[in-house]
């Protein structure tokens, strides 16, 4: 009996194993809606019609030398420090303040409403293009950043004084860098 029923289940087994040839099937593909192809294209027109406006405003700032950050906005430094070797890393404390102001240089946040802020790089929740400004600069150096709506809040703002898709200026002041080890 026993034989009996491990040679049905070893016939079964090689049976269930014969080669089917059946094809694999295609992937299901999913067509953008109209709704999320218009979004795209509205998105690519801000960026467009936002940097255009920067570039005519630094064009016309002959008195400042623009560098390209390579994160999709422009700076000019207001002080360096050619004494300090290092700019902040990921997890260095820095100590910094800054100010936010429109493009039009009306102040949205003042360095006397911010005040001194200690800032755990890439640890706590500023918009990208802070982020990464904050890297750039050295100990004891201020600069003047212009962000696109894209590097800046975005559609969804700050929630409080800077509205949906609002270009900003940043002069920001690092303070003190406290390099830390990353563990």
């Amino acid at each position: 009996m026993y034989k009996f029923i491990l040679n049905i289940s070893i016939i079964l087994l090689l049976a269930s194993c014969k080669n089917n040839n059946q094809a694999a099937r295609e992937p299901v593909k999913h067509q953008k809606s109209h709704i999320d192809m218009e979004s795209v294209r509205h998105n690519q027109d801000l960026n467009r019609r936002e940097e255009a406006y920067i570039s005519k405003m630094i064009a016309r700032d002959t008195a400042h030398h623009y560098l390209d950050s390579g994160h999709g906005f422009q700076y000019y430094y207001v002080k360096k420090n050619n004494k300090a070797k290092n700019t902040a890393q990921a997890g260095d404390k820095v100590l910094l303040t800054y100010e936010i102001s429109d493009l039009s240089g009306n102040v949205i946040y003042s360095f006397d409403e911010i005040g001194q802020k200690t800032y755990h790089v890439d640890h706590e929740n500023y918009f990208r293009g802070f982020r990464e400004a904050v890297k750039l600069l050295k100990e004891g150096e201020s600069a003047v950043f212009i962000f696109p709506s894209s590097a800046a809040y975005g559609y969804h703002g700050d929630e409080k004084k800077i509205g949906t898709n609002v270009p900003l200026i940043l002069k920001l002041k690092i303070l003190k860098i406290d390099k830390q080890k990353i563990e």
